[in-house]
């Protein structure tokens, strides 16, 4: 290591590293420390003994390169967004330097200036370059590469030097999916002319699935689980169903990039690992943590999922799954035990806990049988079918056959009404989607199931919101289905002038590049009919119209005052308050409100519904909001890169103030995505707000 004249971070290295060291007369010896590539300021120590001596010392000292790059830039940016990234170059040597500066970009950024600039450093000086960039569409990353040529040492013949750096590239709005779905005879079927040019050209891709089954499209139930970006117990635990049960061939049959065996275990280790953190002091859990609120039906499914990854042979505390248990075990013995914040039907919710946990209990046969007869005595406060076959499945384990099957038919009889809240995070769809999958797991009413099944794709085909409850259930009540032979049928697809044979051994298929292009078909060369259902995601060319079904979403840019932002004339360094207000005309207990970052914009104080430091000085009007969103029902908050994040339960009356407070950081122009309200187990109830076009930042 040679050294320098100056650090170029302040950061310490520490090194260990054991070696022989033979000493002079005088006690002086080297030793070589093999560091990684670092300018900074560097910690040497060393100890040297005998078998009766002992010794030790410590010294700092410089590394540094001749020449140091550094790159300041934001955090991502969004496609479309300009800035000028700043490129420092530092000359640590004791000579001047000219040197010829080679930018490039690659991947989803664009130079817009020159690509080749000449410097002059004098010894010991820093230079910054300005990089004008562009971001394009999509999603992915962006490098920036930085090659020097000319740097001159007396005695020394140095290659060029270079670096690069990559910048996260994110959609500037919320993702678009459109379905299409069709019943192919002898007619073919053709995309609609225009229907792509709504999405942004890179990064969109479909996913096309035939079956001569009535669809549920498991393809694209298991690549909206994989994508999701939150991770409550719930969510956490969906997403993980289908790496327990899906390996690489079935994937791959469904037109999904199969992961290895060991990525996919570590996956299921990780989710099982955060779910435990997510457990209570009596081996219930929590939505968001081990210090929420317990989640009754959410213990049932989460020890449901854990009990099966053990039998899968992942490893599972046995202690863990004996307090979850034991607490299974007083739902069905306490009734009272059961509370609910939010539900129409307290009766159903008691009964729909009780249920589950029998089942779960069952399964290794713990369910008390006494309980389970009290339970089925009590059939009627059930509102929905799903409990009612859960128990019967219970009964049947635990030996009263008779009472299983009045419980099933009585199950499959009742509806679930749409409108209803019943605090056990389901849905019309969801629950008959795990009816199937249990009768489908249980081999029971094999004369119903094929009717069910057409029943429940037509639901599906109604429903163009999904949670990731109904995503898993759709899942759970396919996955059995897969294994079962099709009849043989065989057809065309036609796209972008390409032409692909499809047949029942592969019935899905990811489209891209040119293969998702117009005009597109699909043809049956066969005589069954064969299912068919195309789904295209991607990013908008537009942000989304402001609207919403039940809520609605307002957010403001505001000074410390409260009053209004010109998002025009924005300075580098400025603070900005970002107050979102939201409304709902029924209640929501589970609205999740996500609020994207503009790429020029970064989070300021992570703790501002704790601490109201920042905003003593703050307008009367933001000190009413603030004293608001504290007394709000705020039950968790994410403060990410690129996104505010916070779950709250919504009253129906009145309305929820959040604030958060965000820096201008990086000259440019970047668009403004809209405010995004949903509930996340009624995913039809969501809202978008307006948004301004873009948020210009000048520097200093």
């Amino acid at each position: 290591a040679k050294g320098g004249k100056r650090p170029a971070t302040s950061v310490d290295i520490v090194a260990l590293q054991s070696a022989p060291v033979t000493l002079n007369e005088q006690g002086e010896g080297e030793v070589s420390v093999n560091i990684p590539d670092f300018n900074g300021e560097l910690r040497l120590m060393a100890q040297a003994w005998t078998d009766d001596r002992y010794g030790m010392a410590q010294a700092k000292t410089v590394v540094a390169a001749p020449l140091v790059a550094e790159l300041a830039a934001p955090r991502f940016l969004a496609g479309g967004d300009q800035t000028r990234l700043a490129l420092d170059l530092s000359n640590l040597t004791d000579t001047p330097q000219t040197l010829a500066v080679q930018l490039n970009a690659e991947g989803q950024l664009s130079l817009l200036g020159d690509a080749q600039q000449t410097v002059t450093l004098s010894p010991g000086q820093r230079s910054t370059l300005q990089i004008p960039v562009k971001a394009q569409g999509g999603y992915g990353n962006g490098v920036v590469k930085v090659t020097v040529n000319g740097l001159n040492l007396p005695g020394e013949t140095l290659a060029p030097f270079s670096r690069e750096w990559t910048l996260g590239v994110r959609p500037a709005y919320p993702a678009l999916l459109k379905h299409y779905r069709a019943v192919l005879k002898d007619q073919p079927w053709s995309l609609p002319e225009g229907e792509l040019q709504a999405f942004e050209p890179e990064g969109r891709e479909a996913l096309l699935s035939l079956s001569s089954r009535p669809p549920l499209n498991l393809g694209e139930q298991i690549r909206a689980l994989k994508a999701y970006p939150y991770g409550c117990s719930e969510q956490t635990t969906s997403g993980l169903y289908p790496a327990l049960y899906a390996d690489a061939a079935l994937l791959e049959r469904l037109g999904l990039e199969g992961e290895p065996d060991a990525e996919r275990t570590r996956k299921i280790e990780l989710g099982i690992e955060r779910l435990l953190g997510m457990q209570r002091y009596n081996g219930s859990f929590g939505l968001w943590g081990a210090d929420g609120q317990e989640e009754y039906w959410l213990t049932a499914y989460i020890t449901d999922f854990l009990l099966r990854a053990r039998d899968q042979g992942f490893a599972v505390p046995r202690q863990a799954l004996q307090q979850a248990s034991q607490r299974l075990m007083r739902y069905v013995q306490e009734r009272n035990l059961i509370e609910a914040d939010y539900s129409d039907n307290l009766d159903h919710t008691r009964f729909a806990v009780q249920a589950y946990a029998a089942l779960v209990l069952a399964r290794s046969q713990q369910a008390p049988l006494g309980a389970l007869r009290s339970l089925f005595e009590r059939r009627s406060d059930a509102a929905s079918g799903l409990p009612l076959v859960q128990l019967s499945i219970a009964l049947q384990k635990m030996g009263d056959q008779p009472r299983a099957d009045q419980a099933l038919v009585a199950g499959l009889a009742v509806t679930r009404k749409g409108d209803q809240w019943l605090g056990d995070y389901g849905s019309p769809l969801r629950d008959q989607a795990l009816i199937l999958a249990l009768l489908e797991e249980n081999d029971l009413m094999t004369g119903q199931r094929e009717q069910r099944l057409f029943d429940l794709s037509d639901q599906l085909a109604a429903s163009p919101w999904l949670s990731t409850q109904e995503r898993n259930s759709l899942f759970l009540a396919g996955r059995d289905l897969l294994g079962k032979p099709e009849v043989d049928w065989s057809a065309q697809l036609t796209s972008g002038g390409q032409t692909r044979e499809l047949n029942n051994r592969q019935s899905g298929i990811k489209l891209d590049g040119v293969l998702l292009n117009t005009p597109l078909s699909v043809r049956n060369q066969g005589s069954d009919t064969v299912y068919q259902q195309l789904t295209i995601s991607g990013y908008p060319q537009q942000a989304p119209v402001a609207g919403g079904e039940n809520m609605s979403i307002r957010r403001d840019y505001l000074g410390m005052n409260g009053e209004p932002l010109d998002l025009t004339s924005l300075k580098s360094g400025d603070l900005v308050l970002v107050h979102v207000a939201v409304t709902a005309k029924q209640p929501v207990p589970d609205a999740l409100v996500v609020d994207l970052l503009p790429a020029g914009l970064e989070l300021e104080n992570q703790n501002l519904g704790q601490s109201a430091a920042s905003l003593e000085n703050a307008s009367t009007e933001v000190k009413q909001w603030r004293e608001a969103m504290q007394n709000a029902n705020v039950e968790h908050q994410e403060y990410r890169d690129d996104r505010y994040v916070a779950a709250l339960k919504l009253e129906g009356s009145g309305t929820a103030h959040l604030l958060y407070l965000a820096r201008a950081v990086t000259p440019g122009t970047y668009r403004v995505p809209p405010p995004q309200v949903e509930s996340m187990y009624r995913p039809n109830w969501q809202a978008v707000g307006e948004t301004p076009g873009e948020m210009v930042i000048k520097g200093r």
